[in-house]
């Protein structure tokens, strides 16, 4: 005889009962406005590819109300997707030691918006010229 494995049910809301969850959930949903973006950049170097022409076009898509209201989109969950996935990074980490002691969680939060700000400030210097 054989045993039917058991399924506890789970009610389809079942992520918007703890913030937790909830917060996951919205934070891996993000996720998909950040592969936009990416494909964005990623048709952008086939137009560049692809000649003068195609590169301009792809410029004036851009430009348009439409195109820069996407980007503002895209930017805003591509930045809520970074601070949340911060502030789990001590918890998906291995534990990190100096001297034997583990590093505070807050500490390494910081560091990672520090190293973010130092970065964005390193590219914004060398593309501003």
């Amino acid at each position: 005889m054989t045993r039917r494995p058991y399924h506890r049910p789970l009610p389809s809301n079942w992520w918007r009962r703890e913030p937790r969850l909830f917060r996951y959930i919205v934070r891996e949903g993000t996720s998909v406005f950040v592969g936009l973006y990416a494909a964005i950049l990623m048709d952008g170097m086939i137009r560049l590819a692809q000649g003068r022409a195609a590169w301009e076009s792809y410029l004036a898509a851009l430009s348009s109300p439409w195109g820069v209201t996407v980007q503002l989109i895209c930017l805003g969950f591509a930045l809520f997707h970074t601070v949340t996935w911060f502030g789990v990074t001590p918890k998906a980490m291995p534990p990190l030691l100096v001297k034997g002691q583990p590093v505070p969680a807050r500490l390494i939060v910081r560091g990672h918006f520090v190293l973010w700000a130092a970065v964005s400030l390193l590219v914004l210097l060398i593309l501003g010229g």
